[in-house]
């Protein structure tokens, strides 16, 4: 199992890749990531990059090889790795995995391979935009983001390549502004004032990446989306499938309940309303703004009739929180538990030496047995 973390060369490659991509970008483009545009200064931004790409890599290609080996680098542990911490491998590989066909993209080699990119990719933005604060969170922040956290970061790499690839389409074809990455440094976390976001005026967060975010620290909705940064670290695969969870749970009753509510026209108010703006870690996050959900941009009283008050939303979190944890126990019992225990016995049966039956020897000098006529 260790073997395998470092004896692949692909991996090594890719690492090795991201850490010279690193450096280079910085001295390059030295003007392009924050405020210190001194050769020093880019110098050292480089190298923590590189650093970081390298270390972000191996730690969560370590991390998900420790999961693979505790069960048995089995096909289920496969499928449940790549829905709780990649998110889509493990949506792709569901139909084959109940059709007993061999997995598309949960096999071992595939999911190193992935959290080798992720892991990677994520510690080389990450160092190269500076977000972690070494005198503090980010001794927590880093290895959470490359381990725990591997889900929301999957996407939040997604959201890195398209910013990217739109700034520099912005520098063609428009302004320049879209795509831009905040200048501030050691906040944990990544902020785009323009990027990829599902609605226009609202931001879009994953992992430790925050997109379309024109507020600076320190504001409403910065402390909002950051918020969402660290449920993340905090709940790992709970919060990215549970906030999936909650939308594929109401999507079909909200429809229902907007249109006996606000009526036929208003039946999509229904799923933006109970889908997102009653989701718990919505909640919580808008909470945390100071702002209430009923009066946020593009609510209005019809909205506010099927809004549910905070005290609804807790009420009806706590079974779906109970639910959720008692599948998430099921899901680690049988996968980690059972399969360690059987990985367990038959290691032991292999070890244990096998008897063979042999003729029982005469004793020496013992008389010979008479002979009956």
């Amino acid at each position: 199992m260790v073997e395998r973390i470092f004896n692949d060369p692909i991996a090594w490659g890719i690492l090795a890749a991201f850490a010279g991509v690193a450096f280079l970008f910085s001295l390059i483009f030295k003007d392009r990531f924050d405020n210190d545009t001194s050769a020093s200064g880019a110098t050292l931004r480089g190298l923590e990059g590189a650093i970081l790409a390298v270390l972000g890599g191996l730690i969560a290609r370590a991390f998900i090889s420790l999961l693979l080996g505790m069960a048995n680098n089995s096909p289920a542990a496969g499928l449940a790795i790549g829905w709780g911490f990649f998110l889509i491998p493990g949506i792709v590989d569901t139909i084959p995995y109940l059709l007993h066909s061999q997995p598309l993209l949960t096999t071992t080699e595939n999911l190193l391979l992935f959290a080798t990119m992720v892991g990677g990719l994520s510690g080389m933005a990450s160092g190269l935009w500076r977000i972690y604060a070494w005198d503090g969170l980010g001794w927590i922040g880093f290895p959470l983001d490359v381990t725990w956290a591997l889900a929301g970061n999957t996407v939040g790499c997604l959201l890195h390549i398209i910013n990217f690839v739109g700034y520099w389409a912005s520098q063609i074809f428009s302004d320049g502004s879209w795509g831009n990455h905040g200048t501030e440094t050691r906040e944990n976390a990544h902020r785009y004032d323009k990027g990829f976001g599902l609605k226009p005026g609202f931001a879009f967060t994953q992992g430790a990446v925050m997109s379309n975010l024109d507020e600076a620290p320190g504001q409403d909705l910065y402390r909002h989306e950051r918020t969402h940064v660290w449920q993340n670290r905090a709940f790992g695969p709970m919060y990215t499938l549970t906030y999936l969870g909650w939308m594929a749970v109401w999507l079909i009753p909200s429809i229902f309940a907007a249109i006996i509510k606000i009526g036929v026209s208003r039946t999509f108010s229904g799923p933006k309303d109970w889908c997102y703006f009653n989701n718990p870690w919505e909640t919580w996050a808008y909470k945390v703004q100071n702002a209430e959900r009923t009066d946020i941009i593009g609510n209005d009283d019809e909205d506010r009739k099927i809004i549910w008050p905070g005290k609804w939303v807790i009420a009806w979190s706590i079974p779906f929180f109970l639910v959720a944890t008692v599948l998430a126990v099921l899901v680690v019992n049988s996968v980690w538990v059972d399969s360690g225990m059987a990985g367990a016995t038959a290691q032991t049966h292999s070890a244990a030496p096998k008897s063979k039956s042999q003729p029982q020897s005469k004793p020496h000098g013992a008389p010979a047995p008479a002979k009956h006529k």
